[in-house]
């Protein structure tokens, strides 16, 4: 269960972290089974702790997904801050009451970040490390965030005063502990760092801050604060939540020091669980990262390295004109500055899949399921894997597709499937003509004709921004087609066609007009629609010879003579694709090793009878 907010912090949730409430059971679950689905990762599951990641992430899964997965990495990698001291040991309630940090309380009537106070001239360097105190620190927000609501959507401020701190204490800020310290407290911790204020700053420390600054991101670095005495300090912090210590009139050090050494022994149980928790590096898909904290000297931002391929990342995209560009920021949700970011979390997830090692794909291509998912990285990923895992277990689709090749030589000259040359308008789908009777069901079948399309339809995606933007309509012409053509239109193959072109390529499909229905097609059309979704299922058009309808949304300018239009003929668009495909030889060629190896995958291997179904069982295809 998780606690119910205010409606002043529900609001703020709702506009700042984009919480929708209806959706969080859904997050809640797919976080869970991520969790279960990792290997190396030994974590919490309960709701109140994992809502508190889904908000300090804003509720994007994949950054949620990250910083838990440092979270516990940092519990096996950098033991000497996260079980420096062990919450169980009696030793961390000794060091604890020295009160070198604390977490004040939050003040009545207002809304705030809550405020953290660390006091590290508090302690005997002779006897301690400053390790010591991110400890206590790193137990503290555990509390924190499984108690107040307003800490998990306003976030925290941290104080810290410099009385006290002299250079032994300094000595210990390695470069080495410094970066450790600001990955445990930054960008593992599921509260959003709100401000830094620094107080009582004694001679010198200036260098250590720089060194400090150097770890932090750009807008924590434009929070840090350095003030001149308690009254500059208490303008930024709320003056009854300060220590009168400090000038204020909240509780004293001693108060708070025993309220939270209180709640340090309520806590007793979580913690004993806490101990237990964290990574079996050994198990981890992909490399393991305890390296990742770069020793002798060399401080590397702490990420995850791509395979050589991968590790500089083509970023030449083409650019949108601005109708496509206005719709792709509309409809698809694409920001233009976070593109690159989620072009490197896409990346950064097929490296640690160990069944898509093959996979090699430029950013042109990536960035087609990006718009296909509407920049979802989860569906993205999902399409990633299907399209990869369908080659593997589609390989009438899929495998011996050298346009050279003497069968697909025969499909292209039959025009088939065929692209028009111009769209309706600068942000209007790309229309396809599919001609399904052209072919010899004799000599071909149906599966031939599929696989130029789907070769016909990476080109598209490679190449054409109205496809991969505004969508497709399809003209599906049924001239000339016989029981023998609708015959090889099985069930199993029409949910192999669906698989490949809405599950497993980003391809959104905006209509389809059908034309020249022949008799025994309403057999074959029901086949087709049991296994579209319901939005699919809508958009489609049987207009049979009533070519007049079709021009309502189709204009006869940009459609060939043998259609009634004025833009060429159908002979002029097969020699037209038939010289594309056959230009894209070499990236086919080299395609063909590109796919899931499904003895590498982890969990149960996909092949066509879970994804499709035996002996008449044509179950939906859904994605784990």
């Amino acid at each position: 269960m998780i606690r119910e907010l205010t409606p002043e912090l529900a609001e703020i949730a709702k506009k700042e972290l984009n919480e929708n409430p209806k959706q969080i059971a859904n997050d809640l679950q797919h976080l869970k089974d991520w969790i279960a689905k990792q290997p190396h990762l030994k974590a919490r599951t309960e709701d109140q702790w994992l809502i508190a990641f889904l908000r300090g992430c804003k509720f994007s899964l994949e950054r949620v997904k990250k910083k838990l997965d440092l979270y516990y990495t940092l519990r096996t990698t950098a033991p000497e801050i996260t079980l420096r001291i062990k919450p169980t040991d009696p030793k961390f309630l000794e060091f604890f009451r020295l009160g070198t940090c604390l977490i004040l309380p939050n003040p009545k009537g207002k809304l705030c970040p809550r405020v953290l106070l660390i006091r590290a001239g508090r302690y005997d360097p002779s006897e301690h490390n400053v390790g010591e105190i991110m400890c206590m620190l790193y137990y503290l927000v555990q509390i924190m965030v499984l108690e107040d609501d307003i800490a998990c959507v306003l976030g925290i401020k941290i104080v810290t005063d410099y009385v006290g701190v002299s250079m032994s204490h300094f000595v210990q800020g390695t470069p080495s502990m410094l970066k450790k310290m600001v990955a445990v407290s930054q960008d593992s911790m599921p509260l959003r760092l709100k401000g830094s204020h620094h107080i009582n700053l004694p001679s010198g420390v200036e260098k250590v801050i720089t060194i400090i600054q150097g770890f932090l991101n750009e807008k924590a670095r434009q929070r840090l604060k350095i003030h001149k005495n308690q009254e500059e300090l208490m303008e930024d912090i709320p003056k009854e939540v300060v220590p009168p210590e400090y000038g204020g009139s909240g509780p004293s050090i001693p108060e708070l020091t025993e309220y939270w050494v209180g709640k340090f022994k309520e806590y007793h149980d979580w913690m004993k669980v806490e101990e237990q928790l964290g990574t079996d590096e050994s198990k981890r898909l992909g490399p393991p990262v305890a390296n990742d904290f770069m020793e002798d000297g060399s401080f590397r931002k702490l990420d995850i390295d791509f395979r050589p391929d991968n590790k500089l990342v083509n970023m030449a995209l083409r650019p949108l004109p601005p109708a496509l560009k206005k719709i792709a920021e509309k409809e698809l949700n694409e920001k233009p500055k976070r593109v690159k970011s989620d072009l490197l979390a896409i990346r950064e997830w097929l490296r640690k899949q160990p069944h898509l090692q093959s996979v090699q794909p430029t950013d042109q291509w990536l960035i087609g399921f990006l718009r296909g998912g509407k920049y979802s990285l989860e569906r993205a990923k999902e399409k990633l894997d299907m399209y990869y895992t369908l080659k593997s277990v589609i390989p009438e689709f899929f495998a011996n597709r050298d346009p050279s090749g003497a069968k697909v030589q025969e499909i292209l000259k039959l025009g088939a499937f065929l692209p028009l040359k111009n769209c309706a308008g600068e942000d209007a789908p790309r229309i396809s003509i599919v001609r399904v009777g052209v072919f010899d069901p004799s000599k071909y079948h149906l599966s031939d004709l599929i696989k130029t399309a789907l070769m016909v339809t990476e080109i598209l995606m490679l190449e054409d921004d109205n496809f991969s933007v505004a969508g497709e309509v399809l003209i599906i012409d049924m001239k000339d087609v016989g029981i023998s053509v609708l015959s090889q239109w099985t069930p199993a193959l029409a949910k192999k066609v669906i698989s490949s072109f809405e599950k497993g390529l980003p391809i959104r499909v905006k209509g389809a007009h059908i034309l020249n229905t022949p008799v025994g097609f309403e057999t074959a059309f029901k086949i087709f629609k049991a296994f579209l979704t319901d939005k699919l299922k809508k958009r489609i058009r049987v207009h049979n010879q009533n070519y007049p309808a079709m021009y309502k949304t189709i204009p006869k300018s940009i459609l060939p003579v043998e259609y009634g239009g004025t833009d060429g003929s159908l002979q002029e668009l097969t020699d037209h694709w038939k010289a594309k495909v056959e230009s894209y030889r070499d990236w086919f060629l080299k395609q063909e090793e590109a796919r899931s190896e499904e003895s590498e995958r982890p969990g149960c291997p996909k092949n066509s009878s879970n994804l499709f179904g035996v002996e008449g069982s044509f179950r939906r295809l859904e994605v784990d």
